[in-house]
């Protein structure tokens, strides 16, 4: 990443303070997303119970991100993210007082407050990256979406081993500092000056009705509906290949090994993260069929060779990688959908595209007890070609994305906020 974009835009004290804010609250996150596990285990002894608490907050998060989308659109995104910021602090500082009182029912608290907390973690997600647009200028998105990512592989590298040592500290500690992280970031959004967007009232807010529009505005497009497949198997393919990694891995060393492993693949996301802005200039629709290859052919090195170390290394080139396919992918979707409909766009994608990654797990495990880890890693590589061959289409193209897009700002009646009418995109 050249220094002198990102030093322009952390240099924008709206985008630095909207930068600091998520990453703080994302890491306060990871310790909560450690110590919520540890409290059941440590109050009930059940790692089945720890497993259904710790999945309820993943379930809910995906399950609202349409609904959430709708908001984000027809509401103030400033208001949302400060409404989201200030009752995550809550639940966490409730949290807090529940890890304190031995007598509460933990597994209920946890459940009930973890539900709200993803709810409104949805809320803010989505509202977020609706607003990105109205802060960062088009010449600067692919730089700030590299800062997130370099942000997000930091908080999962250094995240767990924090909160470990928080809970060690005391079982409420992770909870507290979490609630903390959320207040941080809801003064920091205060602070931003510029309008974040949202909040169109040109007709009465219907829940339904926006929704029609926004998934009727998705349908339409060509290019949106072949990235969300796109997305979903991208997805699948490397959670499985990380997947795999945690089994190969931490089986034949016992875990003695895994903890490197795992950060050499969040090391190498920050590094391709770093790089991913540098390749603006070059022919975008080349570099991602050329990179997803690279991704293709490490994958099926590691199925090949079928090592732990090899599986773990080419796994780590995987991490370096993604995000030199995925940022130019993300920056095209702004300027595809009008700024009216991006909480809306961005909702259905983010579900969409991350529909089959808890199967990823699923699916890789059975494979590798019931036969190998190679057949595991070969299923994520035959995934993964498939995701290369979605790269040749037509429609997958850069140039016929933006023409679309001129196509949605041409079209006649302009595209409503809200209502039951149709979305036309110019093409019939």
């Amino acid at each position: 990443m050249a220094d002198r974009p990102v030093r322009a835009l952390l240099g924008d004290l709206d985008f630095r303070r909207l930068w600091i804010g998520a990453g703080l609250s994302a890491f306060g996150s990871q310790f909560t997303a450690l110590a919520v596990p540890l409290l059941v285990l440590r109050q009930t002894g059940s790692p089945r119970l720890a497993g259904v608490v710790a999945t309820c907050r993943f379930v809910v998060f995906f399950a609202v991100q349409l609904p959430c989308g709708v908001i984000a659109d027809r509401l103030s995104r400033r208001a949302v993210l400060l409404t989201a910021d200030a009752v995550r602090a809550v639940v966490m500082a409730v949290l807090t007082v529940v890890a304190v009182d031995r007598s509460a029912d933990v597994v209920a608290w946890l459940i009930v407050c973890l539900t709200a907390e993803g709810v409104f973690s949805a809320a803010a997600n989505v509202a977020a990256m609706a607003a990105m647009p109205e802060v960062v200028p088009e010449p600067r998105r692919a730089t700030a979406m590299a800062l997130a990512q370099m942000q997000g592989s930091a908080t999962q590298l250094a995240g767990p081993l924090v909160g470990g040592l928080l809970f060690a500290a005391g079982s409420a500690v992770p909870f507290a500092v979490d609630a903390a992280s959320y207040l941080a970031s809801l003064v920091l959004v205060l602070f931003v000056r510029r309008p974040l967007g949202g909040g169109g009232r040109d007709e009465e807010f219907t829940l339904r009705k926006d929704l029609v529009v926004g998934l009727a505005f998705v349908r339409r497009s060509r290019y949106l509906m072949i990235l969300m497949v796109w997305s979903a198997l991208m997805n699948f393919g490397t959670a499985g290949l990380g997947f795999v990694v945690v089994v190969a891995v931490g089986g034949e060393h016992h875990g003695r090994l895994l903890g490197p492993a795992l950060a050499l693949s969040a090391v190498g996301s920050m590094v391709g993260a770093a790089l991913a802005p540098r390749f603006r200039e070059v022919n975008e629709d080349g570099l991602i069929r050329s990179v997803t290859l690279g991704i293709v052919l490490l994958a099926l090195g590691a199925a090949v060779v079928g090592e732990p170390v090899v599986i773990a290394a080419c796994f780590a080139g995987v991490a370096l990688l993604g995000p030199i396919v995925v940022i130019p992918k993300n920056v095209r979707v702004y300027a595809l959908v009008p700024t009216e409909l991006t909480g809306r766009a961005q909702g259905a994608l983010f579900l969409i595209g991350g529909s089959l990654y808890p199967f990823a797990a699923v699916l890789n495990g059975f494979l590798a007890e019931r036969y190998s880890t190679r057949v595991a890693l070969g299923l994520d590589t035959a995934v993964l070609a498939v995701v290369l061959v979605i790269t040749l289409a037509p429609a997958f193209r850069r140039t016929t994305a933006l023409a679309e897009a001129h196509a949605v700002t041409a079209a006649e009646p302009a595209v409503p906020v809200s209502g039951t009418a149709e979305v036309h995109l110019g093409r019939e």
